[in-house]
């Protein structure tokens, strides 16, 4: 019997380990599956890749409940909150195209921040809400459940009323930036705008915290909910009123439009509401107008 010469064996074919994923890719991720998770109904799942070319892709691994949104109208409602951000995004029927940084998107951002800042601005909604305690608490509950309950479920409603902390809230952890130098200036400008709306935001907070804790606090000592917030409303129009007069005495022209400062702090409404003579406008001279109004214009525009 003939032995036949065995053939020779092919080394065996090792596979290139897989490329990891770049941080800054990993963090887009996280951030964009926020997103559409918050925009996606009760139920479906979400789903998020990295696309070969670039850019992420999302789509979802449950079908449309009954009677809820067909996927591309989900899929555009997900496109236009990751927008928001300062992605260019496409959306169709099967998925979403998460791309790169866009100049119209960034510019949008900064007019949305810029509304917002205009808005917080005004404490006058915070404070009716924190004192009128979102309308979820009556006598009776405030007799039977402890004060920081009230407190803490007044200041979570307010909260989400403002929505501006809950979309910050997503992009935690992401550092953003771009090769671009133009994109670059632009996520710049986002950051120092999304840094002053949180901080106004936790200036509202605050307020609320203060006016329902004196709330329950003027209730437990009375027994009396309404002269509670009657006189708890009284003395929050003190500070909110405040921000007039620290904006017309930033300004030689108080009537128009932009010329005053763009936000006042919760600690300068009380000093100002603290002013003895705080009704009686400052006289200021002729000399100094000028000046003063220059001065307001350059800090609304930065």
């Amino acid at each position: 019997m003939s032995i036949e010469p065995r053939a020779p064996v092919a080394p065996e074919r090792v596979l290139p380990a897989p490329v990891p994923m770049a941080p800054e890719t990993a963090a887009q991720q996280r951030v964009v599956r926020r997103i559409c998770r918050r925009v996606a109904p009760p139920g479906i799942e979400v789903g998020v890749a990295e696309l070969p070319p670039g850019g992420l892709q999302v789509w979802t691994d449950a079908p449309a409940p009954v009677g809820g949104p067909e996927p591309w109208v989900l899929h555009h409602r997900m496109a236009r909150e990751v927008a928001l951000v300062g992605w260019h995004c496409e959306a169709d029927t099967d998925r979403l195209l998460v791309l790169g940084w866009s100049a119209a998107c960034l510019h949008n951002r900064v007019r949305l921040l810029q509304s917002g800042l205009r808005r917080l601005a005004d404490f006058g909604p915070t404070a009716q809400r924190a004192v009128q305690l979102e309308g979820r608490f009556g006598a009776d509950d405030l007799d039977a459940l402890p004060a920081a309950t009230v407190v803490a479920d007044v200041c979570a409603s307010i909260e989400r009323r403002l929505r501006w902390p809950g979309r910050l809230a997503e992009l935690d952890g992401f550092e953003r930036s771009s090769g671009l130098a133009h994109l670059q200036l632009l996520l710049a400008q986002v950051t120092g705008l999304e840094a002053k709306v949180a901080a106004a935001c936790e200036e509202h907070l605050v307020m609320a915290r203060v006016l329902a804790q004196a709330v329950c606090e003027h209730h437990a000592r009375h027994r009396d909910l309404r002269r509670a917030q009657r006189e708890v409303l009284a003395e929050s129009r003190r500070w909110v009123h405040a921000s007039s007069l620290i904006r017309s005495s930033a300004t030689a022209r108080p009537s128009s439009v932009g010329a005053g400062r763009p936000h006042m702090g919760l600690a300068e409404r009380r000093i100002a509401a603290s002013v003895i003579n705080h009704g009686v406008p400052r006289v200021i001279p002729v000399a100094v107008t000028h000046q003063a109004g220059t001065t307001g214009l350059a800090d609304g525009a930065r």
